[in-house]
């Protein structure tokens, strides 16, 4: 399986915002995305926005699933499952795999190898001050993706 990597360093907000809004252009709603980061990296902030591209409504509704592991958002497309695995040991992804757009919070707590779909992985950290971040997208089985963000060019 091949991988492929994007460097986003130290982006603020606003770069944030337009990195997700191209990226969400192209998801088909099929991906898992591992989200990797220490707390208050922006893990739930990468998967509010994102969401929040996808449906504008839900913009508000996007909260940690700390306390109830998993919530479930709907749109007029597909499901779009939000994952937190900080309290829980294991998760089985059987029922949800394929099925909709599947964000992973503290996914190194679990293995996540020989997924056929794509997967995204993001691993967050804090920037230069606290309102800047640096992002690393590995994609595994997305060609499609690589092509997105290759397009976005001098943001990287």
């Amino acid at each position: 399986m091949r991988k492929v990597s994007f460097e986003f360093k130290n982006i603020d907000e606003t770069d944030l915002k337009n990195l997700l809004e191209s990226l969400v252009k192209c998801l088909k709603g099929n991906e898992i995305f591992l989200l990797i980061g220490n707390l208050g990296a922006g893990k739930t902030t990468f998967v509010k926005y994102l969401v929040s591209f996808i449906d504008e409504d839900l913009k508000d509704e996007v909260n940690s699933p700390t306390f109830v592991v998993m919530n479930v958002y709907e749109t007029k497309n597909f499901n779009i499952y939000h994952i937190d695995l900080y309290r829980v040991k294991d998760f089985d992804l059987t029922d949800i795999v394929g099925n909709g757009l599947i964000f992973i919070e503290w996914a190194e707590i679990k293995e996540f190898e020989g997924l056929n779909l794509p997967v995204i992985t993001v691993n967050l950290e804090i920037g230069k001050d606290i309102n800047r971040r640096n992002i690393k997208i590995e994609i595994s089985n997305g060609n499609y993706l690589k092509r997105c963000l290759d397009n976005l060019g001098d943001r990287r």
